[in-house]
């Protein structure tokens, strides 16, 4: 496990340092985006975390789930690769926050983050048993990485024990509880 660790901060270290040389066109930084808060959504202080800074974090009163958003500011609006950078990105991040490597991911369709996010693209993965402190309390988390043309990247970052909430109303209203400003 601690050389699993090791490989992980190395790539990520590595990754960074060639992204710095080559300029990468994301900084963690906050950017307008609008952010519904539902009746059962608190917000509460952001956990600390070693693998991936959150700018809000909400929860219900029975901590049934926990939402953190991050963002990543776009610093270079011309970027010809940019989903070649926005993978890359959100691969490292989702491991990071994963603990481990064992993690699968997905494209959302282009037109629905359109329609659902006012954005351009995204990916998802569903991490179970994550190990890394960003989870934890935790038993699986839905991290989301959505991006808009010049604008950046938001972590949606959804962590529950309870699988059954992932069918209830109040889970479509936190998954749903962002959109990008144009």
């Amino acid at each position: 496990m601690k050389n699993l660790c090791f490989i992980i901060l190395l790539t990520y270290t590595g990754i960074i340092a060639y992204a710095d040389i080559i300029g990468a066109p994301f900084i963690p930084e906050e950017f307008d985006i609008e952010i519904y808060q539902y009746p059962h959504m608190i917000l509460i202080e952001n956990p600390e975390s070693q693998h991936i800074d959150t700018h809000y974090t909400f929860t219900d009163e029975e901590e049934n789930y926990q939402l953190r958003y991050t963002f990543f500011k776009q610093t270079n609006h011309d970027e010809p690769n940019i989903r070649a950078f926005f993978s890359f990105w959100a691969m490292i991040n989702m491991m990071n926050v994963a603990g481990h490597e064992n993690i699968r991911i997905s494209n959302f369709n282009d037109n629905d983050v359109k329609n659902d996010f006012n954005g351009d693209f995204g990916t998802t993965a569903f991490i179970q048993n994550p190990t890394s402190d960003f989870s934890d309390g935790y038993d699986f988390i839905m991290i989301n990485f959505y991006y808009k043309n010049n604008q950046g990247i938001v972590v949606q970052s959804l962590m529950m024990n309870d699988l059954s909430i992932t069918q209830s109303p109040v889970f479509l209203e936190v998954f749903n509880s962002f959109s990008f400003i144009d």
